[in-house]
Order: C-alpha cells, then structure tokens, then sequence
C-alpha cells in the first residue's frame, strides 16, 4: 500500500518545532541538543517531501536512514545534553561519551540493527533518570521534567506496540514527538531551573 500524502502533515509539525528548538538551543549554546534535533529535523524534512510529493521509492532509503540516525544519534544527544545540565558528570566524561556513542552507532548501523530499539530505549531511560536529577529552583519541576522527557518513551513503546490503526499510529506518534521537542526545548532553557 502506498503511504497516503496527508502523512506529510504531521512530519511538517515536527520540522517547524524542530527549527524553533535548533534556533533557542543555538541561543543558549546547547550544543548537543542542536545537533540531535536537526538530526531528527532532517528526518521530518525527508519525510514531508517522500510523502508529500509522492517520492515515495526515491527516497526511500534515505528516509530510513536518517529516521535510523534519529534514533542511534539523535535522541542519545538531546539526553547527552540533559546528563550535561545535571552537573552531574564531568565534561571530558561527556566528550568521550559522546565518541563512544558515534562508534557504537556506526557499529549497531552495520553490524546490529535488531540492537537499535532496545540502544533507544536504554537511553530514553537515562533521559528520564538525568532530567530529574536537573537542578531546579524547586522540587515539583524536577516531576515535570521526568514527566516531560517521559512523553517521548511512552509514545515510543506504544509505537511499537501497533496500538492504533496505522494512519492513527502515523499522526499521533509524530506529533507526540513534536510536543515532546517544544516541551524539552522549555525545559532545557526557561528560568525553572537555575540556570538561565
């Protein structure tokens, strides 16, 4: 069956929420976080136009690609930045983790990819345990931030689980990914926590 145009709809929310988050995280210089959503940006982009335009055997292949690296690089570097902003860990130990990170996807890519969603997983965990561990003016946002960096895991597990019909499946995954990013975009850069 060929993919119908409208899922183009949902994957053009996550581009636009995608460049609003890449635009504030350049603004407050989190790196990381920049580089893990135009990751997952590019991917949406690709998508809008695979389905859009009807290029469906075109681009294919980079589509899947790019939504393999979404979940090998992208998502891993969004909680690489949240373990940043805990203080938690030393940045050299960050540097390196994020080496480690590049090598072990270029491995999962080639050599294991029945590896890659139980990688996702584990690292959505730690993005739940860090974004806790954020220090916070008070202890109700810490909630909020386990809370929001949650939205991302459950909407992954029921993705996986095929609890909706397909077209259902399609636009509600997507766009819980789009809130998932303007909400970890709030939660890494406003002033509930103590950094600014």
């Amino acid at each position: 069956m060929t993919p119908p145009a409208h899922f183009a709809l949902s994957e053009i929310l996550i581009l636009i929420i995608s460049v609003y988050s890449i635009k504030t995280f350049l603004g407050h210089k989190l790196n990381y976080a920049t580089i893990g959503v135009l990751i997952i940006g590019a991917t949406a982009f690709l998508a809008t136009l695979r389905f859009g335009l009807v290029m469906h055997s075109e681009l294919k292949s980079i589509h899947q690609l790019f939504t393999t690296l979404s979940l090998l690089l992208g998502v891993p570097l969004i909680v690489i930045e949240i373990i940043k902003k805990s203080k938690l860990v030393n940045e050299n130990i960050i540097l390196f983790s994020v080496l480690v990170l590049a090598i072990g996807s270029i491995y999962i890519f080639f050599q294991a990819k029945n590896l890659i969603i139980v990688i996702t997983l584990l690292w959505l965990i730690i993005g739940i345990i860090f974004s806790f561990l954020i220090p916070r003016e008070k202890k109700i946002f810490k909630f909020i931030s386990i809370f929001v960096f949650s939205i991302i895991l459950f909407n992954f597990i029921i993705r996986q689980a095929q609890v909706f019909d397909p077209i259902l499946s399609w636009h509600f995954y997507h766009v819980m990914i789009a809130i998932w990013l303007y909400l970890i975009t709030i939660m890494l850069t406003k002033k509930i926590a103590i950094y600014v």
